[in-house]
């Protein structure tokens, strides 16, 4: 019996004592790359329906810089907050809006490059078809365009 009681009190000790420490800060900007957004994107566009992979949305337009960094701290106060899901994107435009919003958290690099750096990695995925490559690249390019 006291066998059992010393096992008790060490489990219950070793339980409590998982909860103390310091906690593990995690950036979700790490987390991304051009390269694993390509794939993301890529592998997002390829579960579109064949009508929702057509992206109507003209992005060459430059964004002023006042309406950039509103953006980027909107959509980082966005993150920080817990929300409930979102409904998943059902559109080209929608999945690029998405992939534009990552595409900005990551320091360090404009979202110039990161666009650019994407739109060569999704002109080589043999994942997607050659016309879905150029539209995808012709896209992220003007994307580029309209943060330089």
């Amino acid at each position: 019996m006291k066998r059992f009681v010393r096992v008790a009190l060490v489990l219950a000790m070793a339980c409590a004592a998982a909860g103390c420490g310091s906690t593990v800060e995690h950036d979700e900007a790490v987390q991304y790359t051009p390269e694993s957004l390509a794939q993301e994107l890529a592998f997002r566009y390829r579960s579109l329906s064949p009508a929702a992979k057509k992206a109507t949305k003209n992005r060459s337009e430059p964004k002023g810089k006042a309406s950039a960094i509103a953006e980027r701290e909107a959509q980082t106060k966005a993150q920080s907050k817990a929300v409930a899901k979102k409904a998943q994107a059902e559109t080209a435009d929608d999945v690029l809006d998405e992939i534009a919003g990552k595409a900005r958290t990551i320091r360090g690099v404009s979202p110039a490059e990161v666009f650019q750096k994407m739109s060569e990695v999704i002109a080589r995925d043999q994942s997607l078809d050659e016309s879905d490559r150029q539209a995808l690249a012709e896209k992220l390019d003007e994307m580029a365009r309209a943060e330089r």
